[in-house]
């Protein structure tokens, strides 16, 4: 039997609220923009009652939403900032059901733009891909609304078990309830513990998977640390979750948020586009033209190495070398003379 409460505490500890505050010039800035009036009712704030409003994050640093990037504050009243709470805004539907559209559509715009710079897994793209194309494919990860959930791979009992969980502060519950369910239908997953915090064990080969589905679904997935758990091997799944990235560049280049070396990337699929197909000729062909200069630059040198060797020898300047040696010396600048004429 699975002891659970280890892996429940963990998730506890992991999942504590996180402090986040808007600083004196992100507090301005959205002031200015917004004309001192709420970001959501669009009600005028006192500001000469510092209490009667506040500065509230479009998406938590609870999922993850970036604290220094000023499109992620926006001022609101009280009301507004305690009933929108810890939730991503996208999630918020009663506020997006009664809010004015050009007002949705502006507050789920500057969301975006946070979210570029908020702490994102890889895509499976090629660092060879456009940033256009990379930037369109976060934008659809982060059309969804935001959750954050917590995986652990091991050996328990000398069997290998792997483990996914969250607790109530992860996110929209309905963004949760709809990765529970396609955990269990899609992946198998068995649940082992639900409530405040809930548990589920996923079959090992389809473990790396339904980790990445999750991502897709924008979930901020994150190691579980269990104490006792022994260090990281480095073959561990646990080893390349630790890259995560906090803008698109270091996501395109696949630079690591933690250090260390960059993951690698996906294959590069080669265009039939008749232009790119020409350019990639002519590359080629250039290069292959530098290899056979640098070739037959070596052999020329060798030959004049050899010529020196075999006159100095014969003018009783130099010992001669012995057979077996300059037999494999010969062989040597023979070699390179097959390379020079490209064979």
């Amino acid at each position: 039997m699975l002891e659970l409460t280890p892996f429940l505490d963990a998730i506890s500890r992991a999942d504590a609220p996180l402090e986040g505050k808007a600083n004196g010039w992100q507090r301005k800035a959205g002031l200015a923009e917004f004309g001192n009036a709420c970001a959501f009712c669009s009600d005028p704030l006192d500001l000469s009652s510092p209490k009667s409003w506040t500065a509230t994050s479009l998406v938590p640093a609870q999922l993850g939403g970036p604290a220094g990037v000023v499109e992620n504050w926006v001022p609101a009243c009280r009301s507004c900032a305690a009933a929108k709470g810890l939730r991503d805004v996208v999630s918020w539907s009663e506020w997006k059901a009664s809010a004015a559209p050009d007002r949705v559509a502006l507050l789920l715009a500057r969301r975006r733009a946070a979210l570029l710079y908020a702490e994102n897994h890889f895509t499976p793209l090629s660092r060879h891909s456009k940033r256009e194309r990379l930037v369109e494919h976060l934008s659809a990860r982060f059309n969804k609304s935001r959750f954050r959930v917590y995986a652990w791979s091991g050996k328990l009992d000398r069997e290998r078990a792997c483990l996914v969980g969250w607790s109530t502060r992860a996110g929209d519950p309905s963004a949760i309830g709809e990765a529970l369910l396609t955990l269990r239908m899609r992946d198998g997953a068995e649940v082992l513990a639900d409530g405040q915090t809930s548990l589920l064990r996923l079959p090992t080969d389809g473990f790396l998977g339904a980790l990445w589905a999750l991502i897709e679904g924008h979930g901020i997935v994150l190691p579980l640390d269990v104490p006792g758990d022994g260090p990281v091997d480095p073959g561990d799944w646990r080893e390349c979750w630790r890259h995560r990235v906090m803008d698109p560049v270091s996501n395109h280049k696949r630079v690591p948020m933690t250090g260390g070396p960059a993951l690698l990337h996906a294959p590069r699929v080669l265009s039939t586009n008749p232009d790119s197909v020409r350019r990639l000729a002519q590359l080629q062909a250039a290069k292959r033209a530098d290899r056979l200069e640098e070739a037959e630059l070596l052999y020329r040198e060798a030959m004049a190495r050899k010529s020196k060797y075999l006159e100095r020898v014969k003018c009783g300047l130099e010992a001669p070398m012995e057979v077996s040696a300059f037999r494999a010396w010969a062989d040597e600048v023979r070699q390179l003379g097959l390379g020079a004429i490209g064979e």
